[in-house]
């Protein structure tokens, strides 16, 4: 009988305190872009790297590139990101907490690797996401980020493919060299 009033009395605090923090904080909007990762199109075969690179340090190496400080502080004031905590924090308190409300999330699932021919999990997507107390503004934001995501990755595709025709094209010189040595250092004998 004695724990009966304070097993309620706890329920009723918690159940208290529960009903008004929903009602007194803010609501939180989350709005994300999944961005789908597409295997090489040029045969293995045909190139061999000698670095090979994972999606996973791929997407890394393309967050370092695109979470640097100018461009979290340009997305910040464009969209007029936390007008409070600009009047009074400092830039690195605003990164910190942008940084915060944007979340990297790595989708994977199991596949059978080419090469091996056995099970293997690989990122096959990952999610780029912005929380903000705004719908709207997570919305943008996610946008913005997702399309930088997008043009960072073509503009590393595009320098690959760069080094890919270079390479090509030096192999063909080497190749065309060599036959050309052939044929001068063995003359067709008539």
């Amino acid at each position: 009988k004695f724990r009966r009033p304070w097993l309620i009395g706890t329920l009723a605090f918690g159940l208290t305190v529960t009903i008004l923090l929903t009602v007194l904080l803010p609501p939180h909007y989350r709005s994300a872009g999944t961005i789908l990762i597409e295997q090489q199109e040029m045969p293995q075969e045909m190139v061999r790297s000698t670095v090979t690179s994972y999606a996973d340090e791929r997407i890394q190496v393309i967050s370092k590139r695109v979470m640097t400080t100018e461009t979290l502080l340009g997305i910040i004031k464009r969209y007029d990101l936390y007008p409070e905590e600009r009047a009074d924090s400092t830039r690195e308190a605003l990164l910190q907490k942008m940084r915060k409300d944007i979340n990297l999330h790595m989708i994977s699932a199991d596949v059978i690797d080419p090469r091996s021919g056995h099970p293997t999990s690989a990122t096959i997507a990952f999610e780029i996401s912005y929380t903000s107390t705004s719908p709207d503004l997570a919305a943008k934001v996610a946008n913005e980020l997702t399309t930088l995501y997008l043009n960072e990755n073509l503009q590393n595709r595009t320098q690959l493919a760069r080094d890919a025709a270079s390479f090509l094209q030096g192999e063909l010189r080497l190749e065309l060299t060599d036959a050309v040595i052939q044929a001068v250092a063995f003359p067709l004998q008539e």
